[in-house]
């Protein structure tokens, strides 16, 4: 994931964007501003909440990749949090997080709720209260152009396996350091490693991290189970793979990119504009 993530990164400095992007933020991807049925104004004391939840939330993230927090009463009241990738150090997660509540602060203006997702880190803020609840929505992913070679034989039916048990393995972890967080490198025929992550938002119990987990996954392997790399991001978890191998080509130029698609219906602000397919995700019953 680490490699994953570096390759992004590189991405991010030559392809075109929505919006200008700070160059002190390479590794911003995408927001989204939900839309409402009340929004609000900068003098309002909503409003006033919201920014002093933005800036507890940056300052938490030095001490700790999850937290959450609930400012305010009644109608002005702020729900919010922010989960690190748990192969992030303290310094990272608060260099993203410090990021993320800038952008999701500007970009946002006005909105109740919003979530932003950064390579290294979620933000996410909201009228309502949504800590414990499972949400698939919106979600984003990115994913390699590179196909997975002929040579790995069945990857596809592989990769399901791995990753099923792997996300079975992490709904033990509810109490470990990093709650939920799950990395595993499995070697296939001596011919390459395939890296597996996962990982939940803490407020959820066990069955709804593997229920968002297996979802994420379900869309992730449709749209890119054929690729070299790929990685989806929901409000409540994330998933990932990687494949490694000294004969594979190599990594493609920072001139080439990746693909993305992110689904839902909110205002979405500050992505990039690449190859866009539009996913389709089905609400299944998962157990």
């Amino acid at each position: 994931m680490e490699t994953t993530k570096k390759l992004f990164a590189l991405l991010c400095l030559f392809v075109t964007m929505n919006q200008a992007i700070s160059e002190s933020d390479p590794d911003y991807m995408e927001t989204f501003c939900m839309k409402s049925s009340r929004n609000t104004t900068s003098n309002t004391t909503y409003n006033k909440n919201l920014n002093t939840l933005l800036s507890t939330l940056s300052n938490q993230s030095s001490f700790a990749n999850y937290y959450n927090l609930t400012t305010g009463l009644a109608s002005d009241t702020v729900h919010g949090m922010f989960l690190c990738t748990g192969d992030v150090n303290r310094t990272t997660c608060n260099a993203c997080v410090k990021d993320a509540t800038i952008e999701i602060a500007k970009n946002c203006t006005n909105h109740r709720e919003a979530i932003i997702y950064n390579v290294d880190c979620i933000v996410r803020y909201s009228d309502k209260f949504f800590l414990t609840t499972l949400e698939t929505n919106p979600s984003y992913w990115w994913s390699s152009h590179d196909l997975i070679p002929k040579s790995f034989g069945k990857f596809g039916q592989r990769l399901s396996d791995k990753m099923g048990e792997v996300i079975v393995r992490s709904s033990l972890l509810s109490t470990s350091f990093t709650p939920y967080y799950l990395m595993d490198t499995t070697r296939f025929d001596n011919l390459y490693d395939l890296e597996s992550i996962v990982q939940c938002t803490p407020d959820l119990d066990p069955r709804n991290c593997t229920t968002c987990l297996k979802l994420a996954l379900q869309e992730l392997t449709e749209c890119c189970g054929n690729q070299v790399w790929a990685f989806i991001y929901t409000p409540n978890c994330m998933v990932s793979f990687d494949t490694y191998n000294s004969s594979l080509p190599p990594l493609p130029p920072p001139s080439r990119s990746g693909s993305f698609s992110h689904r839902g219906n909110n205002k979405s602000l500050g992505g990039m504009v690449l190859a866009v397919a539009v996913s389709v995700f089905p609400f299944l019953s998962l157990v």
